[in-house]
C-alpha cells in the first residue's frame, strides 16, 4: 500500500529540498522557511495531530523544532526523528545537477540534504501518513519530530528541545540518520565528542630576525605532537562494537598567526576532532590534556588557552532499549531476509542526546554514503522500503 504514496511524496520530497535549510555554521540562513513547509503540510493531513513548536534564536535568526503526535490512546510513543538542516552545497561545479532543486532521475533523487537528512524525514512523514490513513492499525502511538541545528551540534536543536520538553519511560526513539546500502547495520551506541581549539602564544617579530621572537607556529606543532603521540598511548582501548574500533585523535584545522612570509608569527590556533569509546570520559581526555598543555607550557614559556568547541560524552541504551532494538532487528530479518548487527559509530547523531537522557534510542536507516558529499543523492525506493519497516514498528513493538 506504500506504493499509493510515492507520486504525492516525490513532489513534497523535490519541494523540501528546493527551499535552502542551509546551517548558520555553513553560511546559510537556517531551518526557518523549510520548517514552515512542513508543518503547514503535516497539519493539513488532520486535524486528530498533537502539535509542539520550540523555537530557539541565535544570531538574530529563529530555529524551529517540530513535534507531530497521532495519539491512538496507546500506552507508547514511538518517535522518529529528522533533522531539517544541511551543510553547505560547497564547490557547485562539482554538481552535475542544481543541488537545491530536488532532480529526479530513475530512482534518485539528487539535491543537498536529500540524503541527510532528507530522506529520514520522508520515511518517518510516509509512516506517519500511512497511520492518519489507517489508524486502527497503530499498535503503538506514532510521533515525528523535525528539529534544526543538528549538523552543528544540535543547541538550538534537539538539545533545545530536550530542555524544553519532558518525555517519559513510554518514550521510544528511533532517528533514520545513519545507515548502509542495505540496511544491516543498527546503530546503538555513539562514541563520546571532544572539538577543542588550542590557542598558542608567541613573540612575533621580523623574518630575519627569529632570536628577538618566540615562533607560535613552530610552538603549536611541538604542542599537537605531544597531544597526538599522549593521548593515543593513554587512551588506547579497543572495543569492537565500533567500526573504527579504538579512540581518535585528529588535528584538523588551522588558523595562521600571520599572512605575511616575512614575519614570525606571534600566535597560532589549531583544533582538534576526537572521538572517544565509551570505557572513557571525555572528561577524563580533557584533564589529560589539560596536564599536557600545562606541561608545554612550563617547559617553552609559551601560553595556551583552550577552547572547547564542542564535548559530549558517549551515549548507549540500557537494559530497556534491548526489545526494541531485537523488535526491529526481526522486522528488518523478516522483510528483508538479512541479519542485522548493533554497532556503534564515531560520528554524532540526535540520537546521541535521547540516550544520554535515559530514552531508549535506535539509529538506523537504509542509505547509501553519500552525506556533505557534491551530487548527493538518496533512492525514492529506500524512502519507501524504511517507511515499511517504520510502520512494522508501530504495529508490532510491545513495551
Amino acid at each position: 500500500m506504500i506504493e499509493n504514496y510515492r507520486d504525492e511524496f516525490i513532489q513534497v520530497y523535490r519541494k523540501m529540498l528546493s527551499i535552502k535549510a542551509v546551517n548558520p555554521s555553513g553560511g546559510g540562513n537556517g531551518e526557518f522557511e523549510r520548517a514552515n513547509f512542513l508543518k503547514e503540510l503535516v497539519l493539513s493531513w488532520s486535524r486528530n495531530l498533537k502539535f509542539e513548536e520550540y523555537v530557539a534564536e541565535s544570531n538574530g535568526l529563529k530555529r524551529p523544532n517540530l513535534l507531530f503526535l497521532l495519539d491512538g490512546g496507546k500506552r507508547t510513543n514511538i518517535w522518529f526523528v529528522g533533522h531539517m538542516d544541511t551543510v553547505s552545497e560547497g564547490d557547485l561545479s562539482l554538481w552535475k545537477y542544481p543541488p537545491f532543486e530536488g532532480t529526479v532521475v530513475g530512482d534518485l533523487i539528487y539535491g543537498r540534504g536529500s540524503c541527510d537528512n532528507g530522506q529520514g524525514i520522508m520515511s518517518s512523514l510516509l509512516a506517519l501518513k500511512y497511520f492518519i490513513d489507517h489508524p486502527n492499525e497503530m499498535k503503538n502511538n506514532i510521533g515525528v519530530i523535525l528539529v534544526s541545528d543538528e549538523e552543528a551540534g544540535s543547541k538550538y536543536g534537539i538539545q533545545y528541545v530536550l530542555s524544553k520538553r519532558k518525555f517519559s519511560e513510554n518514550d521510544y526513539f528511533v532517528v533514520p540518520d545513519f545507515g548502509t546500502p542495505d540496511g544491516s547495520e543498527i546503530e546503538v551506541a555513539e562514541k563520546g565528542i571532544m572539538w577543542l581549539k588550542f590557542n598558542v602564544e608567541g613573540i612575533q617579530c621580523h623574518g630575519s630576525t627569529p632570536n628577538k621572537g618566540k615562533n607560535a607556529h613552530r610552538l603549536a606543532r611541538e604542542l599537537e605532537r605531544r597531544l597526538d603521540v599522549a593521548l593515543h598511548r593513554k587512551f588506547n582501548g579497543i572495543d569492537k562494537l565500533f567500526t573504527v574500533p579504538y579512540s581518535t585523535f585528529e588535528p584538523t584545522k588551522v588558523e595562521p598567526g600571520t599572512s605575511s612570509i616575512n614575519i614570525i608569527p606571534g600566535k597560532e590556533s589549531f583544533y582538534f576532532d576526537m572521538r572517544i569509546i565509551p570505557q572513557y570520559r571525555v572528561k577524563e581526555v580533557y584533564g589529560e590534556i589539560e596536564k599536557i598543555c600545562e606541561e608545554f607550557s612550563k617547559d617553552f614559556d609559551a601560553p595556551v588557552k583552550i577552547e572547547i568547541v564542542q564535548m559530549e560524552e558517549p551515549s548507549f541504551n540500557g537494559p530497556e532499549g534491548k526489545k526494541f532494538v531485537e523488535t526491529l532487528k526481526n522486522i528488518i530479518k523478516e522483510k528483508r531476509g538479512i541479519e542485522p548487527k548493533e554497532i556503534g559509530i564515531g560520528g554524532g547523531t540526535c540520537g546521541a542526546f535521547f540516550r544520554k537522557a535515559g530514552y531508549p534510542t535506535i539509529v538506523w536507516g537504509t542509505l547509501d554514503e553519500v552525506e556533505h558529499m557534491p551530487n548527493e543523492y538518496a533512492k525514492i525506493s529506500n524512502m519507501e522500503k524504511d517507511a515499511e519497516v517504520f510502520i512494522e514498528l508501530v504495529k508490532k513493538f510491545d513495551h
